[in-house]
């Protein structure tokens, strides 16, 4: 099954906290965690632990399990995995017929000069608006 391209941005994005990466290093080593076995080796409050917490479930990083009233935290390898095989695929030699990323097309923004006949028309408007404006004040 393909991943969409806008699920690995995410978990990207938010591997890219260093943290929440120092807390996945944990939780892999570990097995599974609770909040509180994680805490004590971080200088961070429980509540910025729960927000990192939340954040890598909310993304499907990690897999959250209730156990009485604490939460039990293991890593999602199904989601880990799909951030492995991409990182695989751009690591090897292929042709593009073997992606296994769904890609959506990407809006590229116009380079300085080269903007588009709508927005040429609103600077436009808006210098013709400045003008009358000078004009008005004199």
């Amino acid at each position: 099954m393909a991943v969409k391209t806008s699920d690995l941005m995410n978990r990207l994005t938010v591997l890219a906290e260093p943290m929440r990466l120092e807390i996945l290093m944990m939780i892999s080593d570990k097995g599974s965690c609770c909040a509180s076995d994680i805490l004590p080796h971080f200088d961070i409050t429980q509540p910025t632990l729960s927000h990192h917490m939340n954040v890598l479930a909310e993304n499907s990083i990690v897999n959250v399990q209730k156990q009485g009233r604490f939460m039990r935290y293991s890593i999602n390898k199904t989601a880990v995995g799909e951030l492995k095989d991409i990182l695989d695929h751009l690591c090897e030699d292929h042709d593009d017929s073997s992606s296994p990323v769904t890609a959506a097309p990407v809006p590229v923004k116009a380079k300085a000069g080269q903007q588009g006949k709508t927005s040429k028309k609103k600077d436009k408007d808006k210098d013709k608006k400045k003008k009358k404006d000078k004009k008005k004040k004199k």
